[in-house]
């Protein structure tokens, strides 16, 4: 919770200063554009995301506790880790270019939604287990992007019909 307080810290300023430059019309005309780009972008298979993950070196050179704080800490920044869609990308581009001063109830809200999800799935890791390449090859993996990238289109032209 602390790393999505410190991201909903740089959200907001970076928001607030956004809301003085560019008028509320320019600032939704952005989110439609971003909203229909990322849902594209899924449709596409081509979620983004940033190659890049805690460090596999820590787990040979941290203790459990300081392992499992610095993996929760990564997770709670968000973007830091992969994708599976990208409405993550769009409720930041959201706060940031919409709502700034609601950014800590969603950053915060996604990270504990997120966390909860991670803590279920490890409690029933041995119910339900996954195939030996995870959860990328389950069958619901692909519609859920799509539906997602069908979803993100939506919202985009209908923030672009409401700013007009």
């Amino acid at each position: 919770m602390f790393a999505a307080t410190l991201m909903s810290l740089v959200v907001y300023v970076i928001g607030a200063g956004l809301t003085l430059l560019v008028p509320q019309t320019g600032l939704q005309v952005v989110m439609a554009v971003v909203a229909v780009v990322l849902g594209v972008a899924d449709l596409l298979n081509r979620t983004p995301h940033i190659w890049r993950q805690v460090p596999q070196s820590l787990v040979r050179t941290h203790p459990p506790g300081m392992l499992g704080l610095t993996w929760g800490f990564d997770l709670a920044l968000l973007f830091t880790t992969q994708k599976s869609t990208s409405l993550t990308w769009a409720a930041l581009a959201a706060a940031l270019l919409l709502h700034p001063s609601f950014s800590w109830l969603y950053l915060v809200g996604m990270t504990v939604v997120g966390v909860l999800t991670i803590a279920l799935r490890s409690v029933t890791w041995n119910f339900v287990p996954l195939s030996e390449f995870g959860d990328r090859l389950q069958p619901w993996f692909v519609p859920m992007r799509r539906t997602a990238g069908a979803l993100l289109v939506v919202v985009g032209v209908l923030t672009a019909a409401g700013t007009w």
